[in-house]
């Protein structure tokens, strides 16, 4: 499998410059799939602005100066995904990736005690013998469990110890941020959420006057959000 990727071809997601270079970095095969996640490389050069070159920033990656969700990261192609979190050796504080009112990925600055944690939507849900649980999230961690989680529903999950310390309902009143669709980037109240017995896709309807599938819906908190998205214009 081929290390790079045309920056032409590479996801509407990505924001890098099309036409500076022919080659980007690819995101090693991972935790997130290509359309949610950026290789670390590219988050250090083109997201970040730290270096000027991809010489340069793979130097200081192999000198195990960044973090992703509380490990270090020796991989340029690792990729940093949807809600992770990024952190610089030295520095107080962090980044989490979010998406943007664009539909575009995007680095959100965080303190140092929002570092600690992040959340993680639950994908799947199996029995396993002796009644234990095993959740699936959307970063492709598993952990064994006995909490009360449901398929749509997302953790607060303490990094790097990965210990579930809260649940959030895809239930009404919650709020969640969206991450598809025409009103992708935006923070909502969840009103109702609708099931389907059939191949059709479950809806979630909110108290904003609109609906999108289940898929695109990221809780982000009870009654209030966690998390705030990025302060991009629109247009």
């Amino acid at each position: 499998m081929s290390g790079r990727i045309k920056r032409m071809a590479a996801p509407y997601r990505w924001p890098v410059k099309r036409k500076e270079s022919y080659w980007a970095a690819k995101p090693s095969p991972g935790p997130h799939s290509l359309e949610y996640s950026m290789p670390l490389i590219s988050v250090v050069r083109d997201m970040l602005s730290l270096v000027g070159l991809a010489k340069e920033g793979r130097k200081l990656i192999a000198q195990g100066s960044f973090s992703v969700d509380g490990k270090v990261r020796n991989d340029p192609n690792y990729p940093v995904g949807l809600m992770d979190v990024l952190t610089v050796k030295g520095e107080e504080g962090g980044f989490r990736m979010l998406i943007d009112r664009r539909n575009r990925l995007h680095l959100v600055p965080v303190g140092k005690e929002e570092v600690s944690w992040k959340l993680c939507r639950v994908q799947g849900r199996h029995m396993m013998s002796g009644g234990r649980k095993q959740l699936t999230f959307h970063d492709g961690r598993t952990l064994i469990s006995d909490i009360d989680a449901r398929t749509g529903d997302v953790v607060r999950l303490e990094i790097p110890a990965q210990r579930v310390s809260e649940v959030y309902r895809l239930a009404p009143g919650s709020k969640a941020l969206i991450t598809g669709g025409s009103h992708v980037g935006q923070l909502a109240t969840v009103k109702t959420f609708e099931k389907w017995r059939n191949p059709a896709p479950n809806l979630v309807h909110f108290e904003e006057g609109f609906s999108t599938i289940w898929t695109n819906v990221f809780v982000s908190g009870a009654t209030s959000s966690l998390i705030r998205p990025p302060e991009v214009s629109a247009i």
